[in-house]
């Protein structure tokens, strides 16, 4: 799954309300304000590469109160990046025992390398 890093600058005064329009985003998984050149780190995700070169211009750039932005395009990481669940995982989220999938992912050491894990720590199941 490709992801990129996008530095928002934000208009004097809009930044909370960039913010919101930024998570509205479908492929905005995470948003931040931030101190720096810059005001807000956006993560995104995509499907391919041709669809992440299309969210920056066609989605991002169109939200009012955003000045410009530097994207950041990801290769890779130092580990292997998991996108499927892993087996306990996978079990509990078939058993619909949702409470024990979040506390599963949540003390999973290796939860910064797991898309699965992370999307249902931060949204759920």
């Amino acid at each position: 799954m490709p992801v990129a890093f996008v530095l928002v600058d934000v208009e004097l005064g809009r930044l909370t309300e960039v913010l919101e329009k930024l998570l509205e985003v479908e492929e905005v998984v995470e948003a931040y304000s931030v101190a720096g050149p810059y005001s807000i780190l956006a993560k995104i995700e995509a499907s391919s590469f041709d669809e992440l070169a299309r969210i920056v211009p066609g989605k991002i750039h169109k939200i009012s109160g955003i000045a410009k932005t530097l994207t950041l395009v990801a290769f890779g990481t130092a580990r292997a990046f998991r996108v499927d669940a892993c087996e306990e995982a996978q079990e509990l989220a078939q058993q619909g025992k949702l409470d024990e999938l979040y506390s599963l992912c949540r003390s999973c050491k290796q939860l910064k390398f797991c898309a699965f894990g992370t999307r249902v720590v931060t949204f759920g199941f």
